[in-house]
């Protein structure tokens, strides 16, 4: 009684550890003046300044293309290389492509990867510095190993080897296989996956501020600039991410209990 009473208690302390901060950047988006342990006075004021900024509508467009963009290009390219993958024979080469791939964007400093992709894409023929489309692929390399790890760990529930090879034994070819067998299959995990990098992707900074240009400010970068005008307005720009960050989640398991 006492071990469960303490995993409780554990549990509940990690709830708050996460929840508090966005509470109260939630109640300070609301609140005219906060300076004790209370806010004073209810507003939506800094919600109203946000609706008549003009840089705000355009950076979230921007920002919605890029996150949307980055879950496509995973899924063509995470779906299919996992599938690959898992028909490795050797047993150690795939499991160091599987540790590579789950965390190798991960360990290094994002400021290693902005330059990185500067130095990649900055000479012809692929300069494209500047342009949403290295922002696009920058937000696709952050949120791989997260999708990657989910495509991966769907297609362990499955037996797709056997799935594969009995339609390929019924003159099924590779795009069908993965079309009416494999993806229907690891859906959950695709939608697990696109969650994780949409939410990366909306809230991703420090590489954006390196390799973005002028006419590809995402609400971040807009955000961080509030944050030297008007914290008020700019803890009004962070909940409205929170929202819509809160809006896919539910979207997503929706889907997810309709496909289970």
């Amino acid at each position: 009684m006492k071990a469960k009473a303490a995993n409780k208690i554990i549990a509940v302390l990690a709830v708050l550890y996460v929840v508090i901060p966005l509470t109260m950047l939630v109640i300070y988006s609301f609140s005219t003046y906060w300076q004790g342990l209370l806010p004073s006075g209810l507003t939506f004021k800094w919600y109203s300044f946000l609706y008549r900024n003009p840089k705000i509508f355009p950076s979230l467009i921007i920002s919605f293309i890029v996150a949307f963009s980055a879950v496509v290009l995973n899924i063509f390219i995470v779906v299919p290389g996992a599938y690959a993958i898992n028909y490795i024979k050797n047993i150690r080469l795939k499991s160091l492509l599987k540790q590579l791939f789950s965390i190798l964007p991960l360990i290094f400093p994002p400021l290693i990867i902005g330059l990185g992709l500067m130095q990649s894409f900055n000479r012809h023929p692929f300069q494209i510095s500047g342009t949403i489309y290295i922002v696009i692929i920058a937000h696709a390399l952050l949120g791989f190993p997260f999708m990657f790890r989910n495509v991966d760990a769907s297609l362990r529930t499955i037996d797709e080897i056997t799935l594969s090879e009995a339609a390929a034994s019924l003159g099924a070819g590779f795009f069908q296989r993965m079309r009416h067998i494999i993806i229907p299959n690891i859906m959950p995990g695709i939608l697990s996956g696109s969650l994780l990098v949409f939410a990366i992707s909306l809230g991703e900074f420090e590489v954006t501020s390196m390799i973005a240009g002028f006419n590809t400010r995402t609400l971040p970068l807009v955000l961080f600039q509030q944050l030297r005008d008007d914290f008020r307005a700019a803890s009004a720009m962070a909940a409205f991410l929170v929202y819509i960050s809160l809006s896919a989640l539910l979207l997503i398991t929706s889907l997810q209990k309709k496909i289970e």
